[in-house]
């Protein structure tokens, strides 16, 4: 990503508790290559306590799905990845799947 580091962000996912595990080993890996962007995490608010803890540790940014958001009936992974959309103070925002790992991350996003 080019720009200003502060209006961009890495986004993933944890809406289970089974999710919670790999979105973390992504913020984690993501932070090991040292990515100057910050990382954000799409959750629910019926995660247990100690996971929403957990997810505040790692990530810079939690967004909360409201219930009743998806006015639209898609389907819950479609609704995530269009999500960021609505994240007004980024001027850029990358979504990767909660299973994806991170290795020599090089990514280049040109910004016009």
């Amino acid at each position: 990503m080019t720009g200003n580091p502060n209006s961009q962000v890495w986004l993933t996912s944890a809406l289970t508790e089974s999710d919670v595990p790999k979105a973390l080993t992504l913020c984690f890996s993501l932070k090991r290559v040292l990515t100057c962007r910050k990382v954000g995490v799409i959750t629910s608010r019926q995660l247990p306590n100690h996971l929403i803890e957990s997810l505040r540790q790692g990530f810079e940014y939690l967004f909360f799905l409201e219930d009743g958001r998806n006015s639209a009936g898609l389907k819950e992974q479609d609704f995530i990845k269009l999500f960021p959309l609505t994240l007004k103070p980024f001027e850029m925002c990358v979504f990767l799947s909660p299973t994806m790992l991170v290795r020599m991350f090089s990514l280049k996003f040109e910004c016009k």
